[in-house]
């Protein structure tokens, strides 16, 4: 992973003079086009992707596609019903997402996790989007459950991860890990999403899941619609 000092480093050069772009712009070290941002956004979200495109590769997803990421400067512009911090569009094929101003302010956003707004929390969401994206990419004729996706995007933002940052949430949330497939369900999802994260981190990091349990995840044999 890219230290978040690049990101931060270059955060504060660019917040004396910060520019919003008229047009989509290409990421330099990504495979992505970013659109309707500032600056100092457009540089965390291209670290994200890099970041995230190396992890997940590791994991033994294809990260070769090229992502289409909004930075949204109000959450009720974005498509989904209820203001949230991002999303992954899937009929489109867009990862959106609220600029960092907008999560800082954090009134109409709720309270992830149970901790205040932050600069590498909101880079983790980040995080947590584009890995829909790679994973819909890898996916597109499997069919693939809502809290298989969830439970890959958690994995994957938990790993991103300041160590520190993961665990204050760890201490917080002090939830088992899951213990078999029918656990992780989208009811228990759906109740408490902070929870349903910790527990999939936690199921993550056993032993005998990690690498092996996302590869039988992309092979269809995990977390699969009927």
């Amino acid at each position: 992973m890219s230290t978040l000092k690049n990101i931060f480093g270059l955060f504060l050069l660019l917040t004396c003079s910060v520019a919003v772009a008229e047009e989509p712009l290409v990421c330099p070290n990504a495979n992505a086009t970013v659109s309707g941002m500032n600056t100092a956004d457009f540089v965390m979200v291209c670290e994200a992707v890099a970041d995230t495109a190396k992890l997940m590769s590791s994991l033994g997803f294809n990260t070769s596609a090229h992502l289409e990421i909004e930075i949204l400067d109000d959450a009720s512009r974005s498509l989904h019903p209820i203001p949230i911090i991002g999303l992954f569009n899937a009929k489109v094929r867009r990862v959106e997402i609220v600029d960092y101003a907008t999560h800082l302010a954090g009134t109409r956003l709720g309270r992830p996790f149970g901790l205040p707004p932050s600069r590498e929390l909101h880079y983790s969401f980040i995080v947590h989007e584009v890995s829909h994206a790679y994973t819909h990419e890898n996916t597109r004729f499997t069919r693939l459950s809502t809290v298989a996706h969830e439970y890959i995007a958690y994995v994957v933002q938990f790993s991103m991860m300041p160590a520190e940052l993961r665990e204050s949430i760890l201490d917080r949330i002090d939830v088992p890990a899951f213990t078999c497939d029918e656990e992780i369900s989208e009811v228990y999802l759906n109740l408490n999403p902070s929870y349903f994260a910790v527990k999939s981190w936690r199921h993550f990091i056993k032993l005998e899941n990690g690498k092996a349990y996302i590869n039988a995840i992309l092979n269809g044999e995990h977390l699969c619609d009927e």
